[in-house]
């Protein structure tokens, strides 16, 4: 009898996980850690100077930006969820306001750009924790760029520099290629503390043939704007800065630096403004923008208009709808916190202070003690002086604003750095 020849039993190989090549590629791929996304980061700020339509080459560049970077593997941590969620509360008062809205129609579009800037401050929040010191770099060298532009465009139409410098004026004052002076000079406010952060951490050269010129041309540009929230912004987000960075040093000799970059500072300005106002058009526009202006207290004035909308909103505590008390009155509250109670009522309310007010209390804790408090302190002090602004003025799309508030957030989020990194 022939012995039947046994075969061992065949198991079956476990199988990998049918997946493309493109999906194994951007599994693998660390996509905030290249050169790429750096490129992408980089070329969006610096288009962010360009605000005369919308959507704006800036929300173009977004769009496609995010989406490539998303795509190929950038996640949104976990730990964005509660500033998140507040701002989503924003959006949905927004949303329960607008079924009471007159203007539906302003509503939705508002509704629409709230939700795509807010969107943004969730880009900002991923890339920056998956890489925070090449996204850093990145975002900050394209707004210092981005800034440069604006400030030199502001300050040559200002001057006539430029041919047909009517497009880079509002009622006589700088704005360069955004809407408005009263926007054009806030946005230069954060690289301007960024350049004075540099001053402070950078050596004697660097400090005062590179950043020195730069943060003169931002704080000219600033000034020629003649926008009295710019002016006190910038005030509030330098005194902050040096505050902080006073408490939290980033090395040993930082505290005297920061006095004599002050010193020198407020020579060059003193020279840069002086040579301004010596213009005779320059100066009466000051006299005049120092003081408080008709609008604001006349009857039916920003003051008076304020109160107006603040009696709505307690008599319409659901909103009646973004975008709509403008219209309704024939002016704007100045005030983005009566701004988004009176269009979304209590719920948007507590969802705005909710968000900025967490960032505040969390942010301060970490330009205390954090790993990167330096160019957090940066973000931190702008925001500062931005959402304090934002008792005179209407911010809620403004794009920088949702751009601090990721910067801080996904520094928040990140990991340390590595050892060889520290300072």
């Amino acid at each position: 009898m022939s012995a039947t020849a046994v075969h061992p039993p065949v198991h079956a190989s476990p199988q990998a996980p049918d997946l493309s090549s493109s999906a194994r590629w951007s599994q693998s791929l660390d996509i905030a850690n290249t050169a790429f996304a750096s490129v992408l980061l980089f070329c969006l700020m610096a288009s962010s100077h360009y605000v005369l339509r919308e959507p704006a080459p800036y929300d173009l560049m977004m769009v496609a930006t995010a989406g490539m970077l998303f795509m190929l593997g950038l996640r949104i941590p976990a730990g964005v969820a509660l500033p998140f969620g507040l701002m989503a509360l924003v959006l949905c008062g927004y949303m329960i306001g607008g079924t009471n809205a007159r203007y539906i129609d302003l509503s939705i579009t508002f509704l629409q750009t709230s939700t795509y800037l807010t969107l943004t401050f969730a880009f900002y929040t991923a890339v920056v924790a998956a890489s925070p010191d090449r996204a850093l770099k990145a975002l900050w060298g394209g707004y210092i760029l981005a800034g440069l532009c604006a400030a030199f465009l502001g300050i040559g139409g200002y001057l006539g520099f430029i041919p047909g410098s009517d497009i880079l004026l509002g009622a006589g004052r700088a704005k360069a290629l955004f809407e408005d002076p009263n926007v054009y000079g806030p946005f230069l406010v954060p690289p301007t503390i960024y350049a004075i952060w540099r001053m402070t951490t950078r050596g004697v050269g660097p400090a005062v043939f590179f950043w020195g010129p730069i943060a003169t041309i931002l704080v000219l540009g600033l000034f020629l704007s003649f926008s009295r929230g710019a002016w006190l912004h910038m005030m509030l987000s330098a005194g902050a800065f040096a505050v902080l960075a006073g408490m939290a040093p980033e090395t040993r000799g930082q505290r005297g630096r920061i006095v004599m970059i002050a010193m020198l500072l407020g020579v060059m300005l003193t020279l840069a403004i002086g040579w301004a106002i010596s213009i005779p058009e320059v100066r009466e526009l000051l006299e005049q923008r120092l003081g408080l202006q008709s609008y604001d207290t006349k009857q039916g004035g920003r003051f008076s208009g304020q109160f107006e909308a603040l009696k709505m909103a307690m008599l319409n505590p659901f909103g009646i709808g973004p975008n709509n008390w403008g219209m309704i009155a024939a002016q704007d509250t100045h005030n983005v916190y009566l701004n988004v109670f009176v269009g979304g009522g209590f719920l948007s309310l507590v969802g705005l202070v909710g968000a900025f007010g967490l960032t505040v209390v969390r942010g301060f804790r970490y330009a205390m003690t954090g790993p990167r408090r330096g160019v957090f302190i940066v973000a931190f002090a702008s925001f500062i002086g931005l959402i304090a602004e934002a008792i005179i003025i209407d911010i809620n799309h403004w794009r920088h604003l949702y751009l601090l508030m990721g910067m801080m957030w996904g520094l928040m989020l990140a990991a340390p750095p590595a050892a060889h990194t520290r300072r």
